[in-house]
């Protein structure tokens, strides 16, 4: 018989599982059921025990590594972006628009001194009838810029100039000459607007819309240096020529001149000055009679004016070469149509009004009111030089603070309009005496920085955005019947009776101009 089992022994129940091999360490007390291998117990890494390095997590799978991949270049492309400088204007281009610029400073020199210069003198209805011809076409500029190209315009503007004054150097019949300055005026118009083009044409090569904002102005600014300036220049030549060929007043006879339409007959010479009230009885040109002996300045004998005209002549043809290598030759891409109620094409107009109305009056009675009658011509060149040069300081820097935001534009009109009233009541008040020969340049520099401030804010609302050619024509138009209308007024009207036209004029151009800067930036904030 078998030998039986040990009853105080218990049977084990049986595990499905194998039985894991248990590894002794130096805590065997515990068991560690998976298998360490021999280099971990090497370097006595535990598993219970805290790493002292970092935790090395696994490598990421293949498509979190091309997110990453991803983002990094997007971070670089963002970080070239903010350290990208912007794009700069191609240097082609600001070469061509210098050289416009220069143009247009030598036209200038030509053109306005010989503007002042006639209507001064007993030019002032020719000069009406070329800009009255400058209004008429104004309206219709930007098709003929559409269809002819920049380039061509102010070529031909600059040589029609050119042709004119060289016409006034021989003995030229009157119907000719007003033949002249009517064909003359037919370019004025689309040479302002071609040159505005190119202006706003620079601008759109700048970049984003900020920067092509910053450029507009700059470009702006660049063309009315150069005309103030050849306003300037333009003095000084005249200034040059009165002292070179001044006229011989010894062989003067004292001529009778025509009676007044006012007054049954003039006061005598002697007692012209010593009378108070003379300027109020004396009306348009047949004021400050005999102009050579009371004044005591030479003015410019015949061969003087001769030489005088052939000079600008020749700088006006020179304008016309730089012109034809400056401005841009293709044609002017069509402009978006404006809103038939965009407020530029109504609300622009009375301030245009008004800067040619007081244009005409600087360019006619002024300078033969309070400087011809005054000081002579060695005055009035003085005169009308201190208005170019202040004229030019205030648009440059009156451009540059009407650039700031804020209520920068609303305080210039503010102040302009308080510095403008003031000098026109104190032009009513005043009366031209030989004894303040200071009075009359100073008077004319004020009056050369309101209109550079005038200029400069109406041409920021106006010039610039979509569709602003045709509200801009029509503004060009509003000048230009400004002017004709200052240089009728030269035959017709008393000096008090221009300046009150004037001071109601401005009230209403000021208004309007209030009225559009508000429309205006209620405009830009409801598209921002």
């Amino acid at each position: 018989m078998g030998s039986l089992p040990e009853l105080t022994e218990r049977a084990r129940p049986l595990d499905p599982r194998p039985a894991a091999r248990t590894i002794s360490d130096p805590h065997r007390h515990r068991a560690c059921v998976a298998q360490l291998p021999v280099s971990t117990i090497y370097k006595k890494e535990w598993p219970w025990r805290k790493p002292k390095g970092p935790i090395r997590t696994p490598g990421f799978p293949a498509n979190r590594r091309r997110d990453s991949a991803t983002s990094s270049v997007g971070a670089a492309s963002v970080r070239r972006l903010i350290t990208r400088q912007p794009p700069k204007v191609p240097k082609a281009v600001v070469r061509r628009f210098t050289l416009l610029c220069v143009a247009s400073g030598l036209c200038s020199t030509a053109l306005l001194p010989f503007t002042a210069f006639a209507g001064a003198e007993a030019g002032a209805i020719p000069l009406a009838i070329m800009h009255a011809a400058a209004a008429i076409v104004a309206p219709f500029s930007p098709l003929i810029l559409q269809k002819t190209g920049p380039r061509l315009i102010v070529t031909v503007a600059y040589v029609l100039v050119c042709v004119l004054l060289s016409a006034h150097t021989v003995a030229m019949p009157l119907s000719v000459l007003l033949l002249l300055y009517g064909i003359c005026g037919v370019t004025l118009s689309p040479m302002s607007l071609a040159l505005t083009v190119s202006a706003t044409s620079l601008a759109q090569t700048a970049g984003d819309e900020c920067r092509q904002k910053i450029a507009l102005r700059r470009a702006l600014r660049g063309l009315r240096a150069s005309q103030d300036l050849g306003l300037v220049f333009g003095s000084l030549l005249l200034g040059g020529a009165l002292m070179i060929w001044p006229e011989d007043l010894s062989v003067l006879e004292v001529s009778s001149v025509a009676e007044n339409v006012s007054m049954p007959r003039l006061p005598p010479l002697e007692d012209y000055y010593l009378e108070d009230d003379y300027e109020e009885h004396t009306c348009g040109a047949a004021g400050c009679p005999q102009i050579r002996m009371v004044s005591g300045g030479a003015g410019l004998s015949g061969s003087g004016r001769r030489a005088l005209a052939a000079g600008w002549a020749a700088l006006a043809l020179a304008g016309a070469a730089l012109s034809a290598v400056g401005a841009n030759a293709a044609a002017a891409p069509p402009d978006s149509k404006a809103s038939r109620r965009d407020p530029r094409a109504t609300l622009a107009a009375p301030m245009g009004l008004f800067i040619g109305l007081q244009q005409g009056f600087i360019y006619t009675s002024y300078m033969k009111w309070y400087g011809v009658c005054v000081g002579g011509w060695g005055g009035a060149w003085r005169a009308l030089c201190g208005a170019g040069a202040l004229q030019a300081l205030a648009a440059a820097t009156l451009s540059m603070a009407a650039a700031r935001a804020g209520g920068a534009g609303r305080a210039l009109a503010a102040g302009g309009g308080a510095a403008h009233g003031s000098l026109l009541l104190a032009l009513l008040r005043w009366r031209a005496a030989r004894s303040d020969l200071a009075l009359p340049a100073v008077a004319a520099a004020a009056w050369g920085a309101c209109a550079a401030l005038w200029d400069v804010l109406q041409s920021g609302l106006c010039v610039g955005g979509p569709g602003w050619r045709g509200p801009w024509s029509l503004t060009l138009a509003a000048r230009h019947a400004g002017l004709a209308l200052a240089c009728a007024a030269r035959r017709v009207l008393c000096v008090r009776a221009q300046l009150a036209g004037l001071a109601l004029t401005f009230a209403a151009a000021l208004a309007s101009h209030v009225a559009l800067d508000l429309r205006q930036r209620r405009a830009d904030a409801r598209r921002s």
